[in-house]
């Protein structure tokens, strides 16, 4: 089996799951040493361990701006997603100040905003 074989054999990805757990990261406000120690890279590699590990859905990637990161996470069940991620979002010093919408559906839907004070 060669190389190809391997890429070929993988599963196509199909659509992601509707309901979201979005995590803004604010690129501004915290302590200097926060920004100089701990870097976004990191903490998606946390998250997708545990996303991984638990089966709780998708890590889709980030968006980064001037105001700060988005970082974009999907399951079918977005308040069990973000019940999984709560504890490393809440320990990640980056993400102190930050916020989390939890929404429950495709855009437009119900969603509520956890502050990660």
């Amino acid at each position: 089996m060669g190389l190809l074989d391997l890429f070929r054999k993988k599963k196509p990805r199909g659509p992601l799951p509707e309901q979201a757990v979005i995590v803004h990261i604010r690129g501004t406000g915290l302590p200097e040493e926060v920004y100089e120690t701990y870097d976004i890279s990191t903490l998606q590699d946390q998250l997708r361990e545990v996303v991984e590990k638990y089966q709780l859905g998708e890590f889709d990637g980030n968006e980064h701006g001037p105001e700060g990161t988005l970082l974009y996470m999907y399951d079918p069940d977005a308040e069990k997603l973000f019940a999984g991620v709560e504890a490393v979002l809440r320990a990640y010093p980056l993400c102190k100040e930050g916020c989390v919408v939890i929404r429950r559906g495709p855009p437009g839907s119900p969603e509520r905003e956890v502050e990660l004070a």
